[in-house]
């Protein structure tokens, strides 16, 4: 399908030089965009904080994310 869509002139030179330098066409570049751009977005996962000292010392004081999350955001 066709369309006519219009872009800043300084956004469509970026455009065609990104698209030049990773070998494509403009429109494959456009396309490319579009796609990552409606692709779902995946949902981060949390990982643990990693220890600290040795892994058989007995720990005090765990913080739990949600008490982290708290700590330093709020």
């Amino acid at each position: 399908m066709r369309t006519t869509i219009e872009l800043p002139d300084d956004l469509l030179a970026r455009a065609k030089s990104n698209a030049a330098l990773s070998g494509v066409s403009l429109k494959e570049f456009f396309i490319e965009a579009v796609e990552q751009k409606l692709a779902p977005r995946q949902a981060k996962t949390r990982r643990p904080p990693p220890a600290i000292g040795s892994a058989k010392a007995r720990r005090i004081g765990v913080l739990k994310p949600e008490q982290l999350d708290e700590a330093f955001f709020g």
